[in-house]
């Protein structure tokens, strides 16, 4: 009769874990949020939301919204599982922001600066600024790239410029 408690109490107690892993697949965490003013008198938010779920881990989505509606734009950005010691950050930059980007390890660390401006009802990729860091080096290799034609946020894929030579 114990044992047939204690199995009982067993087969509960596992039902209860799979519903608690279940709960945090729906965690998802503001990081960063800057809002930008246009000049016809748009309110963009643009936001940076680390989503933790079970099957993937942590991921982070860059999400911008007009005027505080749905999301106009919502891109999934690689995680530190795809590049390694990745971590990306958001900065508000004149009429639009910068995705801050730092990844590498060993001896080579990278920096890459995604510049979009808010131009033609969105937001365009027109420069990025790279930077090498090597730690027993002195120096570091810096870039800067102008985009030309300018990249749209919708048709911008990070990994394509996420690479190791400075």
């Amino acid at each position: 009769m114990k044992q047939i408690i204690t199995l009982i109490a067993f087969i509960i107690f596992l039902f209860q874990i799979g519903k608690a892993n279940s709960l945090i697949s729906l965690k998802n965490d503001i990081d960063t949020s800057i809002v930008i003013q246009t000049q016809g008198q748009k309110c963009i938010i643009v936001q940076l939301i680390n989503k933790f779920t079970d099957t993937e881990g942590l991921t982070k989505i860059l999400l911008i919204k007009k005027d505080n509606k749905e999301a106009y734009i919502s891109k999934t950005l690689p995680s530190a599982d795809d590049i390694k010691n990745l971590n990306i950050n958001i900065n508000k930059y004149r009429t639009g922001f910068i995705l801050k980007v730092q990844y590498g390890g060993g001896d080579n660390f990278y920096n890459r600066d995604f510049y979009f401006k808010w131009t033609k009802g969105g937001f365009f990729l027109y420069k990025i600024v790279g930077t090498h860091v090597k730690p027993n080096f002195t120096k570091s290799i810096i870039t800067v790239k102008n985009i030309l034609p300018f990249i749209n946020i919708r048709d911008f894929n990070i990994q394509c410029f996420l690479e190791n030579t400075p």
